[in-house]
């Protein structure tokens, strides 16, 4: 956003300033800031951007300028003419403490003061009776109380100025530059505690490092790791700025004001207790993520080696708890979160490994991970933690985190399996929940399915043995129900998960995308693998699809996959032209604001009418290409046990999508088999003998 902040600077550092501040910045809790009222907001300091980034996204929200107090050789650098604008003030500069309580007496500008004092690079903090220490190199150094000091002052002069207890106004003008301005604000002034929270910290070479390198002939090591750790942010970082709830300056002086002490006595009564508040309020305001819990269970795991599944199963109990506990989190990392205990990679989970890898905190032994806690605690100093050992800097962050301290704890204290039945429990509620709230949403639609339609089936047997069975596109779980009960009757467990979207009304899926159908199978997966021995899935046509995606997992459990009508090539000329070409027309009348003739859906008519949904939305059949495409990318990648089935004369899938399959597919035990029939949906049919022999005698074989 440009405004007259950026005004006066050159073409070079405009631009380095634009992409500092274009940096990925979120900003909460807009609603607790005091819009009339005086403000002294107080922040807790990692890096030198905060002065900038801070202030000027407040900027944006209440159009008020927020003045800073900088260290004077930030003012000798380009940033000086831009900190000026933005309202900051040199720490030398005469009178400056006059001019920050005038400034929040008439309103005239805002605060922000961090007062840690200092750039707490190792984010190593600690409680004290009525304080907060900032350990520095070993050295304890107490949280400042400057801005309480302020912000009560500039309230219990305000107070007394009205009260006419003032001697001398015109001489008290002139201290506090009240003529500068405009008249005291009326409206008390507020303290607002600002929680700055950094998601992926790294370090590390970037084009920012580079090009200062080249610009500057010698870059000193404390400036260096400052610009390397802060280019990295800028570049790779979510910067979450929490702002809290105010906090009343006039209810905290009511008491002392009416006994009329000095000044002076009333603030040191007052300073300790009121830092130690907002304080407290700021550091347990953290916003949690994904690289918190990943450290914090390697410092608190009590032995040496943990299982890899099992330490991402830890991490997503931890997330699932704290999620329930109502802390600030990220919410990224519930993002397809199930990946990371189905099997297969996870971004944020490969992404902070390998940075526990660099730094020698973990090793890789087979399946388990081995931790070397001496080098996760290795403390090294203020200036070179953040580029030696950042993951220690993440763990001093959220240990001040006492909530989310206790339940890592409890987890990694608990028994194992005690811990796998809690993590069953939850998959199982989820996928209930999920079923539960869609089908409530929709109640209401007059084409709404009936509930034993859409909802997830699970067939027990006494068997090791189970079968995920996933329904096809627009369908439900009742499509694989025959199949099923045909497998239990021969004591296999059946397992028909609902694919995220279905068996309720087209509506419903009319906003999902392949990504949540793909969820849900992992769901389903995870769920079998944790319950059962041997794990089978059998896939119909969209569901064939979801199948071979899925053998991209790779779990022991895992014994084969049967795809039957996999829909890689369809044959509805519909979705080959039709849908396209409405896809076109719907952007066309978009771009010219009429999206009343926007067409959403073709009609379906489907062979089974009672299950499938009676209409195809466009932005679902997209999604369907998505998943065919993704699927055929993935072929070659698949060595598992293969059966494929297709109908001679599937109406919909072109037989030619089995020999695909087949002949791509690496596979060395793989098997195609042609039924004769004129049928898409050959899993319903009345006669079902061949068909079901063929499933069954491939997974007992």
């Amino acid at each position: 956003m440009h405004n007259d902040l950026l005004i006066n600077i050159n073409g070079y550092v405009l631009s380095l300033l634009e992409k500092i501040l274009d940096a990925n910045i979120e900003v909460k809790g807009i609603e607790n800031i005091p819009f009339s009222n005086p403000k002294m907001f107080v922040a807790n300091h990692f890096t030198r951007t905060e002065a900038m980034l801070v202030p000027y996204s407040l900027y944006n929200i209440t159009n008020k300028k927020v003045g800073v107090i900088a260290d004077d050789s930030l003012f000798k650098s380009f940033l000086g003419t831009f900190l000026t604008n933005l309202g900051a003030m040199k720490r030398s500069e005469s009178n400056r403490n006059e001019h920050i309580i005038g400034d929040l007496m008439t309103s005239c500008k805002d605060w922000m003061i961090f007062p840690e004092g200092i750039m707490v690079k190792e984010k190593d903090i600690s409680k004290m009776e009525k304080n907060f220490c900032v350990k520095i190199d070993g050295s304890c150094q107490r949280v400042h109380t400057g801005a309480a000091v302020f912000a009560l002052t500039s309230q219990l002069f305000r107070q007394k100025y009205f009260d006419k207890k003032l001697e001398n106004y015109e001489e008290f003008n002139k201290k506090y530059f009240i003529d500068d301005c405009e008249n005291i604000n009326q409206n008390e002034t507020m303290i607002v505690p600002i929680n700055v929270s950094y998601t992926r910290l790294r370090n590390g070479e970037n084009i920012l490092l580079d090009m200062a390198k080249k610009l500057i002939d010698e870059i000193g090591d404390n400036f260096k790791e400052e610009l390397e750790i802060e280019s990295n942010i800028v570049l790779n970082s979510k910067i979450t700025i929490r702002i809290l709830e105010p906090i009343s300056t006039k209810e905290i002086l009511k008491y002392l004001y009416k006994q009329e002490l000095p000044t002076e006595k009333i603030i040191n009564q007052l300073r300790y207790e009121i830092t130690h508040q907002f304080m407290n309020k700021i550091y347990e305001s953290i916003t949690v993520n994904f690289d918190h819990i990943f450290i914090l269970i390697l410092f608190l795991y009590p032995k040496k080696s943990i299982d890899s599944n099992y330490f991402k199963q830890l991490i997503y109990l931890s997330i699932q708890e704290i999620k329930k506990e109502n802390l600030f989190f990220d919410e990224d990392m519930l993002k397809n979160l199930i990946q990371l205990v189905s099997y297969e990679k996870f971004e944020l989970f490969t992404d902070v490994l390998k940075v526990a890898m660099k730094d020698n905190i973990i090793s890789v032994d087979e399946n388990s991970y081995k931790i070397d806690k001496e080098n996760l605690l290795n403390t090294y100093t203020h200036h070179t933690i953040r580029i030696n050992n950042i993951l220690k800097v993440i763990l001093n962050e959220i240990l001040v985190q006492e909530k989310v301290v206790s339940i890592v704890k409890k987890l990694v204290s608990s028994d194992e399996n005690s811990n796998i039945k809690t993590l069953i429990s939850i998959l199982e509620k989820d996928e209930l929940d999920e079923f539960e709230e869609a089908f409530k949403k929709h109640e209401t639609n007059s084409n709404i399915k009936p509930k034993d339609i859409g909802s997830p089936k699970y067939f027990q047997a006494d068997s090791n043995i189970c079968v995920i069975a996933i329904h096809g596109f627009s369908s439900a779980p009742k499509e694989m129900e025959k199949l099923a009960l045909f497998l239990n009757s021969k004591n296999l467990n059946v397992y028909i998960p609902r694919l995220d979207g279905h068996g309720i009304t087209p509506e419903n899926l009319k906003t999902k995308t392949w990504q949540d159908w793909y969820n849900s199978i992992s769901r389903a997966i995870t769920l079998a693998s944790l319950k059962h021995e041997k794990v089978f899935i059998v896939g119909f046509s969209t569901g064939g699809l979801l199948g071979l995606l899925s053998t991209k997992k790779h779990y022991k459990e895992f014994c084969g996959l049967i795809c039957i009508n996999a829909a890689l090539n369809l044959n509805d000329i519909r979705i080959k032209t039709l849908l396209p070409a409405l896809s076109l027309w719907n952007d066309l009348v978009k771009a010219f604001n009429e999206g009343k003739y926007q067409k959403e859906y073709v009609d379906n008519y489907p062979q089974n009418p009672d299950i499938n949904y009676d209409k195809y939305y466009i932005d679902s059949i997209a999604q369907l290409n998505l998943l065919m495409k993704k699927t055929k990318k993935n072929l070659q990648k698949i060595q598992k046990p293969l059966l494929i089935i297709q109908a001679k004369d599937d109406p919909v899938v072109n037989p030619i999508s089995a020999y695909e399959i087949f002949n791509e597919v690496k596979s060395t035990n793989k098997t195609i088999k042609m039924i004769d029939s004129s049928s898409h949906v050959i899993v319903t049919l009345e006669d079902t003998q061949e068909l079901f022999d063929l499933i069954y005698g491939f997974i007992i074989k």
